[in-house]
């Protein structure tokens, strides 16, 4: 699972690199929102960084900013993007870089966490825990397992009609070409797929199924945290940035939880 993911972001980083990617997204900001006044100018912790595209809201609330992936392509090209921004090659499971009591805010953004199966989830849950001083914060999204989508077995890539014959012509094409390329990988990474009473680990259709994804019940999620170390209930939202309570059917969900 981890090798398929890897390989997946190695070749994912133009995509993630595009303007349409770059700012917050609705829960991000409002989750962010809750935690700025007591974080503003203090440390910063932005796991999965990806390209960058949550660094200027992160750096805008402080400077004293670390930024970190487990892929070398994504971590070169955050330092492209942002020269005068720090960022490190690591993995989120095993952060002993970095001190006790370290950040006092941490951000996973992106369904991250979700890109690891059951024991790598279990182990950043730990080291996120190690590295909050007291009264820091973990923001964090996962996907949702009371949204049914994960169970489908496929579906297709979405497809935009166009009055225009060539543009319609090169978008079936395209179109054609996309779902048989997800449809194989589909069916080759299925037999990877794990279902227990906490979690799945499921063959996910982002990136025309090239990833293996992590959907868990937030009382699960809950406990997951509580077996951590954190002891007060996170606040959640929902993709449109709303408040949101453990029976959402939303596909992700938006953590906040307090050190």
């Amino acid at each position: 699972m981890d090798l398929i993911n890897r390989r997946t972001m190695q070749r994912a980083v133009d995509h993630y690199t595009y303007d349409a990617y770059d700012g917050l997204m609705p829960p991000e900001r409002a989750a962010l929102a809750t935690v700025a006044n007591s974080c503003r100018g203090k440390r910063i912790l932005d796991l999965g960084v990806g390209a960058g595209r949550t660094v200027p809201a992160l750096r805008a609330l402080s400077k004293n900013y670390v930024g970190v992936d487990y892929v070398p392509e994504m971590v070169a090209r955050c330092r492209e993007r942002f020269p005068d921004a720090r960022f490190e090659l690591a993995d989120a499971r095993n952060l002993t870089a970095f001190a006790d009591r370290s950040f006092d805010l941490i951000v996973f953004a992106c369904n991250g966490i979700s890109m690891v199966a059951h024991e790598g989830r279990l182990a950043i849950l730990k080291e996120v825990r190690r590295l909050l001083a007291p009264n820091g914060h973990f923001v964090f999204s996962t996907y949702n397992r009371n949204n049914k989508a994960h169970e489908r077995f496929f579906k297709p890539p979405d497809f935009t009609m166009s009055l225009n014959p060539l543009r319609l012509a090169a978008r079936a094409v395209r179109f054609g070409a996309h779902t048989a390329y997800g449809l194989y990988n589909r069916i080759r990474f299925a037999r990877h797929e794990i279902r227990t009473d906490e979690y799945s680990m499921v063959n996910d259709r982002c990136h025309h199924y090239r990833t293996m994804l992590y959907y868990i019940h937030p009382p699960d999620q809950f406990k997951q945290l509580q077996a951590s170390g954190f002891d007060r209930m996170p606040i959640l939202f929902d993709t449109r940035g709303e408040p949101t309570s453990e029976a959402s059917m939303d596909d992700s969900l938006t953590y906040v939880v307090a050190a």
